[in-house]
């Protein structure tokens, strides 16, 4: 009698599928809820306040950056290797494209919402092209690039293979100034941000500390090597 007996490499093939599944099937949430709740905002929205386009922008800006800093404080988590053993690559990685791909939704919702907004009267054109808009044009012009930004971070993670780990890893330096970059965009352009002033600096003050923690941590190992050569 044979038994049959299932190789790691198949296993392997088998969680990167369920993986990619998991990501679609959160992209695709994401996307349909937000789509329902525009169609349902645009009916229900000019019934109610004049500000009510406003506040669903800004309530919807600020759960992206919230999901923003948790991207990059899971990605300084993940590369320093702290969780590592106890959590499989795949899932932390599966983890990672959530709350990236969930922070691009959030932040087309935050902007595509205020084109019905009768205050500033954004178009299409100030939304989606860096510095055009009238309204605030260099940091409504900083949230659209950092929007693109974040949109090609998450992309590379499905042509890593292609770009090879050095321009991988180069590219995603980049995390930093576009984090930057959001936290000032959110900071100029939101009419109630000494309210959120705990939430910017405990997300400035993370991902500082980690990026510290990281480049101390990534040394350590090149000083042990040199000392035993």
């Amino acid at each position: 009698m044979s038994t049959r007996t299932t190789s790691p490499t198949h296993l392997s093939i088998w969680f990167k599928v369920l993986n990619g599944l998991l990501i679609v099937g959160a992209i695709g949430a994401f996307i349909a809820v937000g789509l329902n709740g525009a169609v349902a905002l645009s009916q229900v929205l000019p019934q109610t306040a004049d500000k009510a386009y406003w506040f669903v922008s800004r309530s919807s800006g600020v759960l992206a950056y919230i999901m923003l800093t948790l991207g990059v404080i899971w990605g300084l988590v993940q590369s320093g290797g702290i969780l590592r053993p106890t959590i499989p690559p795949l899932l932390a990685l599966g983890l990672h494209s959530f709350l990236n791909w969930g922070a691009l939704v959030m932040s087309a919702l935050h902007g595509l919402i205020l084109l019905g907004d009768n205050f500033i009267k954004l178009t299409l054109k100030d939304v989606t092209i860096p510095f055009a808009s009238s309204y605030e044009p260099l940091l409504v012009g900083l949230g659209v690039l950092s929007f693109y930004l974040l949109f090609l971070l998450s992309s590379s993670f499905y042509a890593r293979k292609w770009l090879g780990q050095q321009t991988f890893r180069l590219l995603h330096y980049a995390s930093y100034p576009t984090f930057l970059l959001v936290t000032w965009h959110s900071w100029g352009v939101g009419t109630d941000s000494s309210l959120l002033l705990p939430l910017y600096g405990a997300s400035l003050a993370a991902v500082g500390l980690l990026t510290i923690w990281r480049v101390v941590n990534a040394r350590r190992p090149a000083k042990t090597a040199a000392r035993r050569a």
